[in-house]
């Protein structure tokens, strides 16, 4: 460090910004602390004392830089108007502003930023400055005119519905309102018709448009000439816009260890800097350099500067810098001058998991990969290419151990595949980078030559997704880490560390193997500490998810089965499923649910069951009896035949988990004579674990309400009651309550949703009785664990 200062002025100022969040400077410190290191530099050059001094005036001055960062982090907080921040949904909202950003166009929808200065809504009026991420979801040829019309720097007026983003509602949940910010969005823009959208002033910005309009241009020469896999592809490696490759590709990705490849960064820099260099190669090095910068710049601009392309960008132009002016470059140095200028512009670009796996990535090859190159040379391999190949498994290993803790805590996955799938990627995705700017180029001169390229690298993509698909399948492909923590991240980079530095002072191979097993076994010890799993051993945990406007609610039995009962809306933008439900199972460590119960064939109770089976995570389904004059009951029932689950009808019986009872009280043959509708048909579940109850009741309304009296008087009286209906006026009779008699109550139902649920009527009889009402619209999700004798509302977050 001491020929390479930078290091350690990034170091400090990443430091102040860390601290932020602890402790804040301000700036009279700042300038105290300045004039005082200055007079001290003055007295010392006068004195000649100054290497006597000189560590007290390093450590003041890391001192004053760790203070700058600090500051930095402050003033680069956004902040958002109180009025909008208090706002959820709103309806029929009026917001002017300036287009800032137009992203490229997409099957379902578009998106754009609009810096706004005036929100209207009822006899609300909020003048202040503000950005909202609009989305026009309206018919392919209406979008179609949009992006065709519209550019950055147009000021419109705009109606739609103003949603604020979902904070994290779920264990495991992704808290999408604190990203929107940390973006400086204030909320969400609805938009169903493009009429809503009103140009004022068509003055456009040159730059932003520019840069709109080659990426719109580049976009549609690929969709041309590629097939739709190929161009979704190409799109996320050259434009930085990995929307369109769905989700379950993304996943396979991911399981094989290679999802890197799709956030561009170094790797795709270096294809790019190579192609260019390759394409002037007779050119002097001054002028080739110049244009690879060039070429860089362009490149980075297109993909709208994300960091790890920024990181990428300026690392190499340092590099080329250096070279051509005969400077020795250090990658730890590159790394801190491009960490601190992407900090100095955003200091809150530290906490990007695009910044930190980038980052942690380079730095990790930077200390990693020389001690694996030295072990590989004095292997003496007389053979180029195993040599090659070994070299290569160091950079990919120094990699991944180098983001390990940052994949295992976004993704909840570590792949054990990645060095061998990587190995045939990486180079995979290097030729169809390089033959699709061929294809690029050449087109407007040569299309059928161009077309022939594109044919080519069709093929080779179709191959390389088959491999991706094939290996991510793999049963050993991964493993499921759930809840790591930023604790663990620390051990882990503190064992590191620690072996890094022993590493160089080891002479003998038994000595390396005695230390590696060291370093892994305490890592797996001192990770351990602070597990506590959400959903205790040896008790029952009932979770009622927040699932907006519908019903999930998973159970844990003392003797560790899973039952799900219902899963959510699954809708044309949003699948409660796939987005909410999985991503908890995987947090929970659930691998499979052993039991589904669709409490009725409504889409927000059985919806989000069909992404869940598709992934294989429900063992058995138990639902009503087929209904033949409901299109979606035998959908349903040919869907699940098709996935091979087994499926249960209701009926009288009860299920055994050890101590654990669950009763079905509803069952077919007494809806067939009371002639029930689908909501009062559903099935009804009693849970009884020790002395404590729970009545599970879908949508039922007081027609079954009444039924079930009838049937069962007190064996309804229950300690949790979860509301029919999601509290809906139809449901929780007078009389239906008395006789369950509840202490706590359960409410599912979506934040100010347009039903009016639960209903003021329901909430004021359950408070004349002293229930305590719990409610996901204002909770998020509720935890119960039950001992057999008590009944406790746990804090998840």
């Amino acid at each position: 460090m001491k020929d390479y200062p930078i290091i350690k002025i990034a170091l400090a100022f990443i430091c102040g910004i860390l601290l932020q969040p602890f402790i804040t400077v301000n700036i009279l410190t700042v300038i105290i602390v300045a004039s005082i290191l200055i007079v001290a530099l003055i007295i010392a050059n006068n004195l000649k004392v100054f290497n006597r001094i000189q560590i007290v005036i390093s450590l003041v001055s890391l001192l004053l830089i760790v203070m700058i960062g600090n500051i930095s982090a402050q003033y680069s907080q956004n902040h958002f108007n109180e009025k909008l921040s208090n706002l959820y949904k709103e309806k029929n909202v009026i917001v002017s502003g300036n287009i800032e950003k137009i992203e490229l166009i997409r099957e379902k929808e578009i998106l754009f930023l609009l810096n706004s200065d005036k929100l209207m809504f009822n006899d609300i009026v909020v003048e202040d400055e503000f950005t909202l991420l609009c989305k026009l979801r309206d018919s392919v040829l209406a979008s179609n005119e949009f992006y065709d019309t519209m550019k950055p720097g147009f000021r419109v007026a705009v109606i739609g519905t103003y949603i604020k983003g979902k904070n994290r509602r779920n264990p495991g949940g992704f808290d999408y309102d604190r990203y929107l910010k940390s973006i400086g969005i204030t909320g969400i823009l609805n938009v169903d018709d493009y009429k809503d959208i009103v140009i004022i002033d068509e003055d456009s910005n040159f730059f932003k448009n520019a840069i709109f309009q080659s990426r719109k241009y580049i976009d549609e020469q690929i969709r041309k000439l590629h097939s739709t896999e190929t161009a979704s592809l190409l799109r996320g490696l050259l434009l930085a816009d990995r929307k369109e490759i769905d989700k379950e590709t993304k996943t396979q990705f991911i399981n094989s260890g290679v999802v890197h490849v799709l956030a561009v960064s170094g790797l795709h820099v270096g294809f790019i800097a190579l192609i260019i260099i390759l394409l002037f190669g007779r050119f002097n090095i001054y002028f080739r350099s110049l244009l690879t910068i060039i070429g860089l710049i362009a490149f980075m601009l297109l993909t709208g500067v994300p960091p790890s392309v920024f990181r990428a960008t300026v690392m190499a132009v340092v590099i080329i810098v250096a070279f051509l002016t005969n400077r020795t470059t250090n990658i730890f140095n590159s790394l801190a001058i491009a960490a601190l200028i992407i900090l100095t512009v955003n200091p809150y670009e530290i906490y990007s998991p695009g910044f930190q796996l980038s980052f942690s990535a380079v730095l990790a090859i930077g200390a990693i990969y020389p001690h694996i190159s030295t072990a590989v040379n004095k292997l003496h391999i007389k053979s180029k290419i195993i040599k090659y190949v070994l070299l290569f498994f160091g950079v990919s290993l120094s990699a991944q151990l180098g983001t390990l803790p940052f994949t295992v805590f976004y993704f909840g996955k570590l792949s054990v595949i990645a060095l061998l799938s990587n190995l045939i990627v990486i180079p995979a995705i290097g030729v169809i980078i390089a033959l699709a700017v061929t294809t690029l180029l050449i087109n407007s001169l040569l299309p059928v030559v161009a077309s022939f390229y594109a044919v080519t690298n069709d093929t080779i993509t179709s191959l390389l997704l088959s491999f991706i698909n094939y290996t991510g399948e793999l049963s050993y492909s991964h493993i499921k880490i759930p809840a790591y923590s930023v604790y663990d991240a620390v051990i882990f980079y503190l064992f590191l560390i620690f072996f890094l530095q022993i590493l160089r002072k080891l002479k003998y191979k038994v000595a390396y193997a005695l230390v590696l097993i060291f370093t892994v076994a305490n890592v797996l010890v001192f990770s351990s500490l602070d597990d506590e799993p959400l959903l205790p051993d040896n008790e029952l945990s009932v979770l009622m998810i927040d699932v907006g406007q519908g019903d999930a609610i998973l159970i844990k039995t003392p003797d560790n089965k899973t039952i799900l009962i219902d899963a959510g809306l699954a809708a044309f933008y949003f699948d409660y499923g796939e987005s909410v439900i999985l991503p908890l199972l995987d947090h929970l460590g659930i691998d499979k649910v052993d039991y589904g119960f669709v409490s009725h064939i409504d889409s927000d109770h059985y919806g989000g069951f069909v992404s869940l089976i598709q992934n294989d995570r429900i063992e058995e389904i138990y639902k009503p009896a087929p209904d033949t004059a409901s299109k979606k009951d035998v959908r349903f029932e040919k869907f699940l035949t098709g996935e091979g689950v087994k499926i249960n009808y209701y009926d009288s019986q009860v299920l055994i988990f050890n101590n654990c009872r669950l009763y079905f009280l509803s069952n077919k043959e007494s809806n067939k004579v009371y002639n029930l509708s689908s909501n009062d048909s559903g099935g009804i579940l009693k849970l009884v674990y020790g002395n404590r109850s729970f009545l599970f009741t879908g949508d039922a309304e007081s027609r079954v309400e009444n039924i079930l009296v009838d049937d069962y008087r007190i064996f309804l009286d229950v300690d949790v009651l979860k509301l029919g209906h999601h509290g809906s006026k139809t449901s929780t009779s007078p009389k239906f309550l008395y006789f369950t008699s509840p202490d706590i109550a359960l409410v599912s139902a979506g934040i100010k949703n347009k039903f009016g649920h639960p209903h003021s009527s329901v909430i004021k009889r359950l408070s004349e009785k002293d229930v305590n009402i719990l409610r996901t619209d204002e909770s998020g999700a509720i935890l119960l664990t039950c001992d057999g004798e008590n009944i406790v509302v746990e804090k998840w977050r």
